[in-house]
């Protein structure tokens, strides 16, 4: 734990000028090599790497859209930016050790504040106070920053290589001989309802909105009135699209979700085999365009058959309680490490 104790409070536009980014059409741009940062909540914010001009390097940058609006980091290499993100220029000489620090704190804060239906703009992040470490004579500490992160960063490979060693049993599936079926032949799709934040009750029922985290819960709420069973699974058509999870107790959806009702025996196995695969098939669907209840319906998704064609949902069931069991055994050797 950090003593922030004697931290003090510095403006962001004092040290970083906000720029925001140009609009792009995603769907145009050709692949290459180039990250683009735009909104979203993890892989740092990167859409995609494409063939384009790098626009910024040694940058902060901040996403102000989507479900992810705030989340705040630091690139050490070049990159390019869309409309829904925000570049922090670095006006104020802050130390390119420091600003990996300062970054982290910046989405604490940022993440906490803004939100899909609140979002950040280059003033509003330019105007916000936060604290920082300061030395003796008030100033922001870099030094310290510099030398903090240094550690951490030293900490962080250590684990990784643990988790190389424990990670040793990755093997390829062979989907050749899987079949394809349509996503309404073996669940009935049915969407959420909207619940607004002014008109949620605290309480103990989970609450799946457009979130890429946490399996999707983003409140816990008493309203009840229009609830979803458990073990069922949800697919987030708006926001975070495509993000698929597992839900395991009874909850209410938003109607950024479509919460898929299984026409078989579903367990949590089965369902742990499927997600995956349902979100890979959502990801062609852009923030823009949406992953409308009629098309999901009628997307295909590719599983393992019986040798009568139909799906092996015995075979999904045991893989993966291997996997699991396998992984288990793996975290048992990266704790030990």
């Amino acid at each position: 734990m950090i003593d922030t104790s004697m931290w003090k409070k510095f403006r962001v536009g004092d040290y970083f000028h906000g720029v925001r980014g140009k609009s792009r059409k995603m769907q145009e741009l050709n692949d290459g090599e180039v990250p683009v940062i735009a909104a979203a909540r993890y892989n740092q914010g990167i859409a995609g790497f494409y063939d384009v001009l790098p626009e910024y390097e040694n940058a902060i940058t901040v996403s102000c859209n989507g479900v992810g609006c705030g989340s705040t980091y630091y690139h050490d290499y070049p990159f390019a930016i869309t409309g829904d993100a925000i570049v922090l220029e670095n006006i104020g000489n802050v130390p390119q050790g420091a600003l990996h620090f300062i970054a982290s704190v910046y989405d604490v804060f940022f993440t906490s504040k803004y939100s899909y239906t609140d979002k950040c703009s280059a003033d509003k992040v330019e105007s916000e106070i936060i604290k920082l470490p300061a030395t003796s004579d008030g100033l922001p500490d870099w030094d310290y920053m510099e030398t903090y992160m240094k550690r951490i960063m030293k900490e962080t490979e250590k684990s990784l290589e643990n988790l190389k060693r424990a990670d040793n049993t990755k093997q390829q599936i062979d989907v050749h001989d899987w079949g394809e079926f349509q996503i309404k032949n073996i669940f009935e799709v049915v969407k959420g309802t909207r619940l607004t934040k002014a008109n949620m009750k605290d309480g103990n029922i989970k609450f799946v909105g457009s979130s890429a985290m946490n399996n999707g819960e983003t409140h816990r709420i008493a309203n009840n009135e229009h609830l979803h069973s458990a073990n069922t699974i949800t697919v987030c058509y708006n926001g975070s699209v495509g993000e698929t999870f597992y839900q395991d107790e009874e909850f209410w959806a938003s109607d950024d979700v479509n919460v898929l009702y299984p026409k078989f025996k579903l367990n949590k196995y089965i369902a742990f085999f499927i997600c995956p695969i349902i979100k890979s098939v959502g990801q062609k669907y852009a923030f823009v365009d949406k992953w409308k209840q009629e098309d999901m319906k009628t997307e295909i998704i590719k599983l393992p058959i019986t040798q009568t064609g139909e799906p092996d949902w015995q075979y999904m069931e045991n893989y993966m309680k291997n996997i699991i069991s396998t992984m288990q055994n793996n975290l048992t050797l990266f704790q030990a490490a």
